[in-house]
Order: C-alpha cells, then structure tokens, then sequence
C-alpha cells in the first residue's frame, strides 16, 4: 500500500517523499489493541488503526486519515492540535523518538503515554512519524499538580543541563512549593534543596522564580516528569513514597 503526499517542501523545493506503507506493517497494526497511527511530513494521518479511532472517538478511519489534527471531530485534536504538531516537528527534525505523558480529561478519561518515532523508509529518508498511545494508571496527583500540570508531559529531559534530581526538585519548585514543602516530599533537608536550587538557578542563568518559569517553559522542563514519579506505569507524588535522595 502506497500513500502519497503531492505538498512541496517550501525551503528546498522538493517534493516531499513519500510514505509507503507495507501490507505487513498495516496487518500488524491493526491486530494491535493499543492506538497506533502513522503521520506524514506534513502531520497529515496516512494510517489509523481502530484502537485509535476509538480514542479519538470519531466513527471510523475515513474520519482521521488524509486530514490534519485540526480537522479530525475529536475533542482531543480540537484542543491540543498546535501542541501536536510541535511535537511531530521536533520529531522530525532531531530524527529521534519522544515520549509524552498526555493529560486531556475533557477528551480522554483516563492519562496515556504517547510515543512517537521518525517513521523511515528503505532508503533511510524520514518521510513521516509512527507513534502509539498506552493507557497509564494514575495512583495520586497532589493538589499543586492537579491545577497547574501542562496538558502534555514528556518523559525524557529535553536536555542535559540539569541532573535528574535537579529536575525533581525543579518539578516541585515550578508547582510553587516552597523548599520546605520540597523536602518533605523527597525526604531530604531544606538546607539540600536549598542547595540544588541554587545550582539550578545558576545553570539557568536567572535570579527568580518568574525568570525560572520562564526558561523552563522556552527549554521544555516544565512538561518534563522525572523518572522517580514513574513506578511500574504509576506516576507517585504522595510523601509516604518519598525515597531519600
């Protein structure tokens, strides 16, 4: 099975190439019980498998192939098609896999975890993205999380400029919790979070929170959650589970 795309590439003036879908690849996915779909270079779906026609909540394929998020009648891609779409561009232009946490309670009842990988063909060109959704059992969320969690939450460091406990005191610290309120949920003393957050605040290269708020938001670090929130597909914020640090 072949899908072509006929847009142009504006910056080269090429054509964009295009994606062939082999029958294997279709028979398998759609066997598959978790929401797979396939993406162009354009964010154009080419294949949607039924798992993800029952997410999106549209009767059928014909609903979501051929069409951008924004055109698709789904609560999901009505809301969250800008976001989307900068997640496919940054797949595509670092050639390497992404992994969200995507929070839509007014589309999906329940958290999912999206992947999304470069989709390449025989001859090594990106020509598109191939990604899937797995649903992911929520233990608890405190209450700053609860009302201030961006919609979209990625599951690797969008960079390596902090270490990873930095990250997750800079997760709390950006939800307006005080070093104090930190410690207790990591275990540690206020003197330790104090500390890493003045490392963190160096290595941004600003002096308030705003500023804080500011840089993560540009970097990404406010969509990041640590990996010491994920336990067996359970993301843990309660202070009983705090490990020290």
């Amino acid at each position: 099975m072949r899908i072509t795309t006929m847009a142009t590439d504006e910056t080269t003036a090429k054509p964009i190439p295009e994606v062939e879908l082999p029958r294997s690849l279709i028979f398998t996915l759609d066997k598959i019980p978790e929401p797979w779909g396939i993406k162009d270079l354009e964010s154009r779906f080419v294949y949607a498998n039924s798992a993800l026609v029952k997410l999106f909540n549209v009767k059928s394929r014909a609903d979501i192939v051929g069409k951008f998020d924004h055109e698709i009648a789904s609560k999901l891609t009505a809301d969250n098609a800008v976001e989307f779409v900068r997640q496919d561009n940054q797949v595509i232009s670092m050639k390497r896999d992404l992994i969200t946490l995507e929070l839509h309670p007014n589309a999906v009842d329940y958290p999912h975890i999206v992947r999304k990988l470069p989709f390449f063909n025989e001859d090594e060109e990106c020509v598109g993205i191939i990604g899937y959704s797995k649903n992911l059992e929520v233990c608890s969320l405190n209450d700053y999380v609860k009302g201030s969690m961006p919609g979209s939450l990625i599951l690797n460091p969008p960079d390596d400029l902090f270490s990873e406990r930095e990250c997750e005191i800079l997760f709390f610290r950006l939800q307006g919790m005080s070093a104090k309120d930190i410690s207790e949920r990591l275990c540690c003393s206020t003197r330790t979070v104090e500390n890493h957050l003045q490392i963190v605040y160096q290595k941004a290269g600003v002096n308030c929170l705003a500023s804080l708020k500011e840089f993560c938001i540009n970097k990404d670090y406010h969509r990041y959650l640590p990996k010491r929130f994920m336990t067996k597909l359970r993301i843990n914020f309660d202070k009983k589970e705090c490990q020290s640090i």
